[in-house]
């Protein structure tokens, strides 16, 4: 799209309806969120919306997008596939953070088609049983109250966000406003499933940029050794003032070497 845009799209995939929101212009670039269960709009970058074409896409269980009875990985790998190729009329490149990193992984391992490149953001090849558990204590940590509902987990996620960033307590006017506004499904997040790709970074056979902030607690600089290790054709960028959203941390400079990357691929 070389016109500024702003759009809905519902795109289908094996009897199930995704909602994406397109926004910006230039390349494409399709953004998978964390989670599972997390809503997209903590992760809209509109300053990368002035060189790129976003699309977020609201995976299944979130937003508007349908519920599923069970959620598995390659589910997910299923319906990024579907998104994708309902946009590959251009090149796309697919953006993956956290959870929705694995997503990304799991999908570009020897599935180069209709990708032009990979950004692994804030995440890494391998949930092993301690972080899911840890996972699964922060949601329900210091409160008596069941995590039953999206008001419930909303409320929970809401509670614990603040400590995934670099500095919460110094910027809090401009970090409130986006903790006040995520939101999240539970059962998603209850889904959690041991997951090691290491084993197959080496067949993702796109350019790939991984970015991990330093002072991330889950996936931080070690997780992004691991993957610049494991992936061939990989660059890593490490953003020293940012916790888990280096796009809201250190803005800036995070859409500085998204359009780099996209710019370089592109030739």
């Amino acid at each position: 799209m070389s016109s500024r845009s702003e759009s809905r799209r519902v795109i289908r995939a094996g009897g199930v309806s995704l909602v994406c929101h397109v926004r910006g212009r230039g390349p494409r670039c399709v953004a998978h969120p964390a989670g599972p269960g997390m809503h997209w709009e903590y992760l809209r970058m509109p300053l990368a919306e002035r060189d790129h074409t976003m699309i977020y896409m609201e995976p299944a269980g979130t937003g508007d997008s349908d519920e599923l009875p069970a959620y598995h990985l390659d589910t997910y790998v299923e319906h990024l596939d579907a998104v994708v190729r309902a946009f590959a009329d251009e090149p796309v490149f697919v953006l993956g953070h956290g959870h929705g990193g694995f997503v990304t992984q799991s999908y570009l391992a020897g599935r180069p088609a209709d990708v032009a490149g990979l950004v692994l953001y804030s995440t890494g090849p391998v949930a092993d049983g301690q972080m899911l558990a840890q996972a699964r204590w922060n949601l329900h940590r210091d409160t008596v109250e069941d995590v039953h509902d999206e008001a419930s987990a909303t409320r929970r996620l809401r509670a614990v966000l603040p400590s995934h960033f670099a500095d919460y307590q110094r910027r809090e006017a401009e970090f409130a406003p986006v903790v006040a506004a995520v939101r999240c499904r539970p059962r998603p997040a209850a889904d959690f499933a041991a997951v090691d790709l290491r084993g197959r970074l080496a067949s993702i056979a796109v350019p790939t940029l991984i970015l991990a902030g330093a002072r991330d607690v889950v996936f931080g600089p070690d997780a992004a050794a691991m993957l610049r290790v494991g992936v061939p054709d990989a660059r890593v960028a490490i953003f020293e003032d940012s916790g888990r959203f280096a796009h809201l941390e250190e803005t800036q400079r995070f859409a500085h070497l998204l359009k780099e990357f996209t710019s370089r691929v592109a030739g």
